[in-house]
């Protein structure tokens, strides 16, 4: 599922970036500005660059599960769980293209401005598990943003943080059959 909205996100904002700068290529891709070992990722030049630096669980959408009719009882399934995804938008221009990079990063968020709110009636081609994605910008202060930075093991880059919510992962599998109750005057169900 979070690879189905991320790809979602980047087809999208390839699109509109193209659409918006006749841009033949595709400049947005999906990843790390930096590898695990720490060097700096390749193929990344000059791109603009989402990375999930976070997953968070929806607590208000939290819920204990479903009980479905299964034979001759019930089926009791796990709650589906809900995830928000932090993802860092980064204009990953060398200096001689600055100028560039603020220009693709504020097309970003006129894009996301514009479109805060995409569902597979808005959208045909976001994948229907997903649902729906909102977007909303994280305001981070400068020290935290330091800490994004660090804790990535980069260095700075113009970026912005947006909230996506949200994810849904929702197993139809039955963790457990529970029997129907029987007593006066029938089956109570």
């Amino acid at each position: 599922m979070i690879h189905s909205a991320i790809q979602f996100i980047v087809n999208f904002l390839n699109k509109e970036i193209q659409f918006a700068h006749d841009v033949g290529s595709e400049i947005v891709v999906a990843g790390g500005v930096m590898n695990t070992d720490g060097s700096v990722s390749v193929g990344f030049d000059n791109k603009m660059v989402l990375t999930l630096v976070n997953l968070e669980q929806e607590k208000v959408m939290k819920n204990t599960g479903d009980l479905n009719a299964v034979g001759k009882g019930f089926g009791k399934s796990s709650p589906p769980i809900y995830l928000n995804m932090y993802l860092l938008v980064s204009a990953n221009f060398d200096s001689a293209n600055y100028m560039e990079a603020l220009k693709m990063l504020s097309t970003v968020i006129s894009v996301f401005q514009v479109n805060s709110f995409f569902s597979n009636r808005t959208h045909p081609d976001l994948d229907a598990k997903l649902g729906k994605l909102t977007f909303e910008i994280v305001n981070l202060s400068t020290s935290e943003l330091s800490h994004v930075w660090s804790g990535m093991g980069a260095k700075y880059l113009p970026s912005i943080l947006y909230k996506v919510r949200m994810i849904t992962f929702n197993s139809d599998q039955v963790d457990k059959e529970i029997p129907k109750i029987s007593g006066l005057g029938g089956d109570v169900s």
